[in-house]
């Protein structure tokens, strides 16, 4: 357990330091890097200071990825960072730029429903959104609706999954 705190430590810094020669892939490393591991409490401060300086530098170039990984940094000190590591297809997408997808949500009623997720979205995240599209606003609506994972879409055999709300693999 000491070696992974030193081992993410030592990523952190490694990303912060060292990506020189392309900023840019700098950045993206960093994205993914704070979406899945806390740093430690001991560069928690620096971290934050150097993301809060990159995102109100004016004309900064990474200002947007910066606040990206800022915001992913705070999912994951709250949320405890993704489990499941990104497959392929989001690695080559993170790279290229892209931090989201619309995926498909299907609704009572037949309803398809496209929502935006992000790298660190988690099931509340679209709980929170279908509920403000229906105008339902109340905390305690919110506890009545769920995420489930449809792993088969055929005329049978249909499996569903329930996803837990703070769970973060929902696309």
């Amino acid at each position: 357990h000491i070696y992974n705190y030193h081992c993410k430590t030592s990523s952190y810094k490694y990303v912060c330091v060292s990506c020189r020669d392309s900023c840019q892939r700098g950045w993206r490393l960093l994205y993914i890097l704070t979406a899945f591991h806390r740093c430690s409490d001991v560069m928690k401060p620096f971290l934050l200071r150097f993301l809060q300086d990159a995102c109100d530098s004016p004309g900064m170039p990474y200002q947007g990825i910066a606040k990206a990984c800022q915001e992913n940094l705070k999912r994951t000190f709250q949320y405890g960072g993704r489990i499941q590591y990104p497959n392929s297809m989001e690695i080559k997408a993170i790279l290229a730029g892209r931090s989201s997808k619309r995926q498909l949500f299907l609704l009572p009623g037949g309803i398809e429903r496209h929502l935006k997720i992000k790298t660190c979205s988690v099931a509340l995240d679209a709980i929170e959104e279908l509920c403000s599209e229906m105008g339902l606003q109340r905390l305690e609506a919110l506890d009545e609706y769920a995420v489930f994972l449809v792993t088969h879409r055929g005329k049978s055999d249909i499996h569903k999954i329930k996803i837990h709300a703070l769970h973060y693999k929902i696309g």
